[in-house]
């Protein structure tokens, strides 16, 4: 496979993500806000920004209209929805013939419904539906990949970029949540339930996690679930399974010497949640716990490029 193909794919898959990500998060938030007081509700919408990396390009004083404006339809937010849509769209017409037209044909039917839209309207009316079924395209533009799209290298490429993308956001949306936590703040009298209850739902991890814990609703047993838990698709442990098995799918398309460093790295990462256990992790270490994470998927990111997309004539010969 030539190495722009690569590249598209995987960063097609990645924007994907990102706005299937976002979407999610506003129509949670929206559909919850209704269910917290009004102090509650503004703090709890600083968390959005923080877990889109979008902090930026949110005045610190945006009321919940303006942030979602800047999160979902700000056309100059990098990491807003309509970006990555639109950059998602980019790359796989730069890889049309590697695709399927269904897939061509899903994906820009989405973003042509989404560029024109205003806002203020969807604000006026019902916002978290909106959200709502953006997020069921994304999804469905997912369903169709895997049932149009011939399971071969671009497949693995991206497979890649899916979960290297989700395990980044949801380390980033666990920071925002527990990052500053006080020592004692794993305790459940110590947080608000609807927050926890938002989590959750922020990862589509609401029924899943009640068929292992109940209902009963404990920040300690959310952080081991979220990033332990090995057969949920949105928890870091899944993703990051997954990731690795994507890269050994796509192995065989570099020589030994440059494929080596991925897959040790990627082995590591691997071995570190695989057998992690959050009793290791106390609340003052628990940033720093997700911040390795979010190394270490760099390294990988960057370990990738070097081995199949950004390497030189003179590294081949």
């Amino acid at each position: 496979m030539l190495s722009r193909v690569a590249e598209n794919l995987y960063w097609m898959s990645r924007y994907l993500e990102r706005a299937e990500h976002a979407a999610r998060l506003l129509a949670v938030k929206l559909e919850t806000a209704v269910e917290q007081t009004r102090a509650e509700a503004e703090a709890s919408w600083r968390h959005l920004p923080m877990a889109l990396s979008s902090e930026k390009y949110v005045a610190s004083a945006a009321g919940d209209a303006a942030i979602v404006q800047a999160l979902s339809h700000d056309h100059f937010n990098p990491t807003s929805l309509i970006s990555s849509v639109r950059n998602a769209r980019d790359n796989a017409r730069q890889v049309r013939e590697q695709i399927s037209t269904e897939m061509w044909e899903h994906l820009n039917r989405l973003y042509l419904r989404l560029a024109p839209i205003d806002m203020a309207m969807v604000w006026r009316h019902q916002p978290a539906r909106h959200f709502r079924d953006v997020m069921d395209a994304l999804i469905l533009f997912e369903g169709i990949t895997f049932s149009t799209m011939r399971h071969g290298e671009g497949w693995h490429f991206i497979a890649l970029g899916r979960y290297m993308e989700r395990a980044q956001l949801i380390c980033r949306l666990m920071g925002a949540h527990f990052g500053n936590l006080r020592p004692d703040a794993l305790k459940p009298s110590q947080s608000l339930y609807s927050d926890w209850v938002a989590l959750l739902r922020f990862c589509a991890a609401f029924e899943a996690y009640t068929k292992v814990y109940t209902a009963s609703i404990q920040p300690e047993r959310i952080a081991e679930f979220l990033l332990f838990d090995a057969e949920f698709p949105h928890s870091i442990r899944f993703a990051i399974d997954r990731l690795a098995e994507a890269l050994a799918a796509v192995a065989p398309g570099a020589p030994t010497a440059r494929r080596a460093l991925c897959q040790r790295l990627a082995g590591r990462l691997r071995a570190h949640v695989d057998y992690g256990q959050i009793d290791e992790i106390d609340s003052e270490s628990f940033n720093a716990f997700l911040t390795g994470i979010l190394d270490q998927c760099a390294d990988i990111h960057e370990a990738v490029y070097a081995a199949y997309i950004a390497y030189g004539a003179e590294t081949v010969l």
